[in-house]
């Protein structure tokens, strides 16, 4: 079979069907035969090689392993391909993500296969999450800070009720202790941030975002940052009686709690304001990040460990002493509602607020939003 197959390639006259005389170079060549000839005259190692490279070029569009900007073939698309195959289409991208501001449409475009958006992406996203929140009624608004205390609530009582039982280990390891406390608490902001919830520190910076974008008025920042306040302090001394109804404000989280109490009341105004805004810095970069990630760990990294941060280096956390120091006062702290409000509560919020307003929403709005146009 193969004999007068091989007998075509010499260079002589053919005669078509029609009976018209073919030169040497028309001869019809049949595509198998060179392929056979070809196994014929070389190496295995060779014939191996050529196999792999026509089976990588066959199946790697169909098991998309090439990424898709480098997909597009090399000759242009006038060129018919060999053998029935079709130029590979190139992949959609999986997500796109479009960030609306004022006076103009910033259109943010497609989005490679990625885990996170760009800051830019990350920015206009939350500049639009504040705008929504400034834009909710009141009574939502109250309704998801309240929600938002309560949650803050579970993670201050899970890491009061671990970091104040270690016993013995806490005193012959002193940094265990606010290591394990540091560790546990970050769970209240993964429960807040996904699931809506409105507190207070968060808002700091989404709602100026807003403001500075056009997108909200200092109306809706006064409003939001008010109930937000509101709902989270209301929201963390109801928790902190429930937990003090349960009997579990006992033993060592009890002594925990009363120790952090008047720890905390006993800061200095200037210092407690400048811990509020180290801390808020940390907690407003958290929500940054997780903004910025696009799956549940990425969201779970990104709040950990700026979380953990904070609290690790004894900052101050507005909402956080919204439940720690009452959960303090029933535990039987001597301190009072007034030393509480006025030595801790008031200036953490004021720090807090410079925090979000200026360390964060001012300084990303410079970068890549309005501030930075004007």
């Amino acid at each position: 079979w193969l004999k007068p197959r091989l007998e075509l390639l010499r260079p002589k006259l053919a005669v078509s069907r029609t009976g018209h005389n073919l030169r040497p170079a028309e001869v019809p060549i049949d595509p198998l035969l060179l392929v056979m000839m070809a196994v014929r005259r070389s190496s295995p190692a060779l014939v191996g090689l050529v196999l792999s490279v026509v089976a990588t070029a066959l199946l790697g569009g169909a098991i998309s392993f090439v990424p898709t900007r480098f997909s597009q073939p090399l000759l242009p698309r006038s060129v018919t391909p060999l053998w029935g195959l079709r130029w590979p289409e190139p992949s959609p991208p999986r997500t796109i993500v479009n960030g609306a501001l004022e006076g103009r449409q910033l259109l943010l475009g497609s989005v490679p296969v990625s885990g996170v958006r760009t800051p830019p992406q990350t920015y206009a996203a939350l500049a639009n999450k504040g705008a929504a929140n400034a834009k909710r009624s009141i009574l939502q608004t109250f309704h998801q800070s309240v929600m938002s205390g309560c949650y803050v609530g579970f993670g201050g009582l899970l890491s009061l009720s671990i970091a104040g039982n270690l016993g013995t280990v806490a005193s012959a390891v002193p940094g265990l202790q606010k290591m394990t406390f540091a560790a546990l608490f970050p769970v209240n902001l993964l429960l807040i941030l996904n699931s809506g919830g409105q507190l207070f520190t968060g808002n700091t910076a989404t709602v100026p975002m807003a403001v500075f974008e056009g997108q909200a008025s200092m109306m809706d920042l006064v409003k939001s940052w008010v109930v937000s306040i509101l709902g989270n302090i209301i929201g963390c001394v109801a928790f902190a009686c429930a937990a003090k109804y349960a009997g579990l404000l006992v033993a060592g989280a009890k002594s925990l709690a009363i120790g952090m109490t008047m720890m905390k009341t006993s800061l200095p105004f200037g210092q407690a304001v400048v811990r509020a805004i180290m801390c808020n810095w940390m907690v407003c970069m958290a929500v940054f990040l997780s903004e910025s990630a696009r799956d549940m760990g990425g969201k779970m990294v990104g709040i950990w460990f700026p979380i953990s941060a904070f609290v690790a280096m004894s900052m101050e956390h507005s909402v956080a002493n919204m439940f720690l120091l009452p959960a303090g006062l029933l535990a039987g702290a001597p301190v009072s509602v007034a030393k509480m409000v006025f030595r801790n509560w008031l200036p953490v919020i004021i720090g807090n607020a410079i925090a979000g307003t200026i360390c964060v929403a001012a300084s990303y709005s410079y970068a890549f939003g309005n501030l930075g146009k004007s």
